[in-house]
């Protein structure tokens, strides 16, 4: 929820299970430069262990009613690396992509331990109506989780995977 008179924003949620979260939110005032708000969210109750994040790419991913082949090129600390989404619906390419925030795509990219975040938007050109690539630059190296999305029939769907940066 956004209050118009201040901007600020209000989000409802039942966080599953006890443990510390990271939160992250993009956003860009007018006539600024897009920042990042995070902050650290201790929760009472039974924190699980996190379940170790295995790479997973280059691979053949599924998430939420999306698949997609996902390869991650060039990924050097502090360099630009290509992160490739070849979306598809029953094994066949998936050409009925639609913009979502002004774009084809979103990339989210989290460090495992939480501190390093990534938001990138997809590259203008695309060699297929299937296949949307981001740059995205991860400062560290070390292994990260990231999550693609895609809006399908109105609906944005989320692919996720895990990558080792050397």
């Amino acid at each position: 929820e956004i209050d118009g008179a201040t901007g600020n924003v209000s989000v409802n949620y039942t966080f599953p299970t006890g443990g510390v979260y990271h939160l992250f939110a993009d956003y860009q005032e007018p006539g600024k430069q897009p920042t990042t708000a995070t902050t650290r969210v201790e929760v009472d109750g039974d924190a699980p262990a996190a379940p170790e994040l295995k790479p997973d790419v280059p691979g053949l991913l599924s998430g939420e009613k999306i698949d997609a082949r996902v390869s991650v090129s060039g990924a050097k600390p502090g360099a630009e690396a290509k992160v490739r989404f070849e979306v598809l619906e029953g094994g066949k390419p998936a050409t009925d992509l639609e913009p979502y925030m002004g774009a084809m795509g979103h990339l989210v990219v989290v460090s495992a331990d939480g501190k390093q975040y990534v938001h990138a938007h997809p590259d203008e050109k695309s060699e297929a109506k299937n296949v949307v690539t981001f740059g995205a630059a991860f400062p560290s190296p070390g292994v990260y989780k990231g999550w693609g999305q895609f809006k399908r029939g109105g609906q944005v769907r989320v692919v996720p995977f895990v990558v080792r940066v050397p």
